[in-house]
């Protein structure tokens, strides 16, 4: 079972900011997916990318523009596992707002849709209709954007686990105010339109992102 641990403190930042917890993965079950590498404020940090928190702000850090796709990404900035990095970071969020988010970038508002449409409609044998049934979709984890965010992470030790809403505060600490710039507005967010979550469509995203939920209540 994995541990909660708390992190160094690396804040440099004019301001105080409040220690932000890490988290001990070392004993997780599975590999994790991409990871990335940047400098910031002579920082060296390894990111765990994961769409929809934050990602398209690293993306800017990165000097990529927020519609660049992961692939070229991974091939310029990929961090190797074993290497020295002064900080260990992952963004995490809470899954229903994560996969609201989601429905209305892709699905409502339809920006750089087009490979998660096809594989909706490759699944489900329909378009896409209620946000009921795109938690269906999101369950099949047929897609990149629908896979639990503690399946991303490596089993190794992370300095910072990063609640979205405070990705701007804890950078700034961690890099300074100049090179936290590109995480100080959201980046490619959609527009507020309304969605109906319904106890169904909770009570799915609960079952389908328990470890998301369980990586959650360690960090609480």
């Amino acid at each position: 079972m994995t541990t909660k641990t708390t992190a160094p403190d690396f804040c440099r930042g004019d301001d105080p900011t409040p220690r932000i917890l890490g988290f001990d993965n070392r004993d997780a079950g599975w590999g994790g997916k991409l990871h990335l590498r940047l400098t910031l404020g002579g920082m060296r940090i390894r990111y765990a990318y994961i769409r929809k928190n934050g990602c398209s702000s690293f993306k800017t850090a990165l000097g990529y523009s927020s519609t660049a796709r992961v692939s070229d990404l991974a091939r310029s900035s990929r961090a190797p596992l074993f290497r020295r990095y002064d900080a260990t970071i992952f963004v995490w969020r809470d899954p229903v707002a994560r996969l609201v988010s989601l429905y209305r970038n892709k699905i409502l508002d339809r920006r750089g849709a087009e490979d998660i449409l096809r594989r909706y409609r490759a699944r489900m044998n329909e378009e896409p209709s209620s946000f009921e049934r795109f938690v269906e979709f999101a369950g099949l984890q047929a897609d990149p954007h629908c896979l639990p965010q503690a399946k991303h992470l490596y089993p190794i030790r992370y300095t910072h686990a990063i609640p979205l809403e405070r990705l701007h505060e804890t950078m700034s600490g961690l890099v300074g105010k100049d090179a936290a710039r590109p995480f100080a507005r959201r980046v490619n967010a959609s527009d507020a339109q309304p969605v109906t979550v319904s106890l169904r469509a909770r009570q799915m995203i609960r079952s389908i992102y328990a470890a998301d939920y369980q990586l959650i209540d360690q960090l609480a």
